[in-house]
């Protein structure tokens, strides 16, 4: 009578976990071969806007500085802009400001532009007339006020008393320069203008911050600027904002030129001026935004 062999049920369940777990482990080892040599053969992508990384796959050419004419009362909103768009893209943006009017001639004679931000629609349709624009849209809005040194020495609270014998000079920004233009709209609706220049009360400058300057060093008693322009001065305080039904809209044009219409980093910086970061900039500097409705194609 043979004894049967005796198995050991403990020895039964290692042999089985024992050839299991081989399995599993060759199979993972196969699956973590197979990931690599997949991550190897892939390119690497980044899943980001163009705005934000708006030098990626620009060819070098484009790599390089943009060049925007902007308003003089834009300066300091577009300098912080511009440089968190370098930061986030790796592309300058040089700014030339000045007179919406003279930035205008001067882009009509050839001088060198990518973009155009005009403090009012007919500098921004001088350069479109010209032929020199491939698109123009609405960007910023602003208020036209009356400032005063900080001790208000002639004691100006509105439009009236700039008829104070008190008063010698008010500086406004030049003839053909937005902010004079304005200014002298909301002067003759008022019926002032005609004796401000007869009296020679009436100083102009280049530009509104020219004019502003001029309030700033105390030689004038008031002076007539953009509201923006008021916290970035010294010794300066408004005492009065214009209604707007006295003066056209005062209204910020960016204009896109034909040079530079096939250059992608100038659409990405003029898209990056419509993000919610540019849009909390400008409400930072005082200017109203104006939603993207009127963007026109300039043949």
């Amino acid at each position: 009578m043979h004894n049967k062999p005796s198995y050991d049920i403990t020895d039964t369940l290692a042999s089985v976990t024992g050839k299991v777990n081989s399995v599993d482990w060759i199979l993972l080892g196969i699956c973590i071969i197979a990931v690599m040599f997949s991550l190897s053969c892939s390119p690497g992508k980044t899943f980001s806007s163009p705005v934000a990384n708006s030098k990626e796959g620009l060819p070098a050419a484009q790599k390089s500085t943009i060049t925007l004419s902007a308003a003089a009362s834009t300066k300091n909103v577009l300098e912080t802009i511009a440089k968190k768009f370098q930061t986030s893209s790796g592309i300058q943006v040089k700014i030339n400001t000045g007179a919406s009017s003279t930035l205008a001639n001067q882009i009509n004679a050839g001088a060198p532009a990518d973009l155009f931000l005009a403090a009012n629609t007919q500098w921004a349709d001088e350069v479109v007339n010209a032929g020199k624009a491939s698109k123009k849209e609405r960007l910023l809005t602003n208020r036209l006020v009356i400032v005063v040194p900080e001790s208000n020495p002639a004691a100006i609270e509105s439009p009236q008393d700039l008829n104070k014998k008190e008063v010698k000079r008010i500086a406004l920004a030049g003839e053909n320069v937005p902010a004079g233009i304005y200014a002298t709209q909301a002067l003759t609706k008022l019926g002032f203008i005609e004796e401000f220049t007869t009296d020679k009360k009436i100083v102009r400058g280049q530009d509104v911050r020219t004019a502003l300057s001029y309030v700033e060093r105390g030689e004038v008693e008031a002076g007539i600027v953009y509201s923006t322009d008021v916290p970035i001065a010294s010794g300066v305080k408004q005492v009065y904002e214009f209604d707007s039904s006295l003066h056209d809209e005062i209204v910020y044009v960016l204009v896109t030129l034909k040079a530079a219409e096939s250059n992608k980093s100038v659409s990405y910086f003029a898209a990056y001026l419509r993000t919610p970061e540019a849009i909390d900039i400008y409400a930072r500097f005082g200017f109203d935004y104006l939603e993207i409705t009127d963007v026109a194609g300039v043949e």
